[in-house]
């Protein structure tokens, strides 16, 4: 399950070349998994009292944290993009 971290939002405008430009900040999610067991946490508190845990044999190099950034717009990017 992921957990998302930040909402998208739009933070200001810049000016390019004439043209006001959104900054935007991206939704971001994690999902924390356990690499031997599969077990996927519902936070990062619940993974942390597992590696805490002295009933467990968790450790923290069994965490796996994968993060994905959604990006739901961009401005169009026209042949004098630098990107």
């Amino acid at each position: 399950m992921s957990i998302k971290i930040q909402e998208r939002k739009k933070i200001y405008e810049v000016d390019r070349d004439g043209k006001q430009v959104p900054v935007i900040t991206p939704e971001v999610f994690i999902t924390l998994t356990h690499l031997e067991t599969g077990k996927e946490y519902l936070s990062e508190k619940e993974a942390e009292d597992d590696i805490k845990d002295p009933n467990t044999t968790t450790k923290l190099e069994h965490i796996r944290r994968d993060v994905e950034v959604k990006i739901a717009e961009m401005p169009p990017l026209g042949s004098d993009s630098n990107l």
